[in-house]
């Protein structure tokens, strides 16, 4: 990008160095559809973008994780110490996720009960940071019609897309979902989807290694070779990289 397309675009999103960096990515693989992003785990280490993943982070609330640090423990600790670890970590390549807190909620509507994961906010911290520098690359690829874990969209912007139909005379809706999909996604197909979109081996290292970190349930690790953490900030990538994979 020239420094005059840098300039238009961080004065378009009013000085927003993060929307900036979003919008850049965004064009960049709207442009083409075939193109491979290599150079994005430095924008993941930024401090900007840190900054703004904690705010994500804080805005979504959440409990501890494994480590039983809340998000008032970390502003005792210091919220800038905190970030400033995590980019040295980050950028030292010494970040190491650790396994998600399982726990077990009401699903609406019926007896059974949801599997929940509750990465440690540290590591949802370094997810949303991943979430910023991923989403917009994927936004890319989206259909249309698609509503499901996606900015600015969400189940009730489907539902007005069915009433919409409805006033025109379509008349039937099909309604088809995948048991058990966030346990049944296996690594290897999410990460090939990954890479159809990113070449950059330290961010696709980064996202292995959240998959693998497994869950802590009733004081036992378990890692399995599919799956991911229903309730981890990591959770909407891997559906848009499967999704973007699917609309190409």
């Amino acid at each position: 990008m020239s420094a005059v397309s840098a300039r238009s675009t961080l004065a378009a999103v009013g000085g927003d160095r993060i929307r900036a960096l979003q919008h850049a990515l965004y064009r960049a693989a709207k442009a083409d559809p075939t193109r491979r992003f290599h150079a994005l785990f430095d924008k993941v280490s930024r401090s900007d973008v840190l900054e703004r993943a904690w705010e994500q982070v804080r805005r979504n609330r959440g409990a501890a994780g494994i480590d039983h640090i809340t998000l008032a423990d970390v502003e005792e600790y210091g919220i800038d110490r905190l970030l400033g670890e995590l980019a040295a970590d980050l950028k030292q390549r010494r970040y190491r996720p650790l396994p998600a807190r399982r726990v077990f909620i009401p699903k609406p509507g019926s007896g059974e009960q949801r599997p929940l994961s509750i990465p440690t906010v540290r590591d949802r911290v370094v997810q949303a940071a991943v979430r910023i520098a991923l989403e917009p690359i994927f936004e890319a690829d989206m259909l249309d019609c698609s509503f499901g874990f996606r900015p600015r969209r969400s189940a009730h912007d489907a539902l007005q897309v069915l009433i919409d139909e409805s006033w025109r005379g379509r008349r039937w809706v099909v309604e088809t979902d995948i048991a058990n999909c966030f346990e049944a996604i296996p690594h290897s197909g999410l990460m090939q989807a990954v890479e159809e979109r990113v070449c950059d081996r330290a961010v696709l290292g980064l996202l292995r290694g959240m998959l693998r970190a497994g869950v802590m349930e009733d004081g036992s690790l378990r890692r399995r070779a599919a799956g991911t953490p229903q309730g981890g900030v990591i959770t909407p990538p891997t559906q848009w990289a499967t999704s973007a994979s699917r609309s190409r």
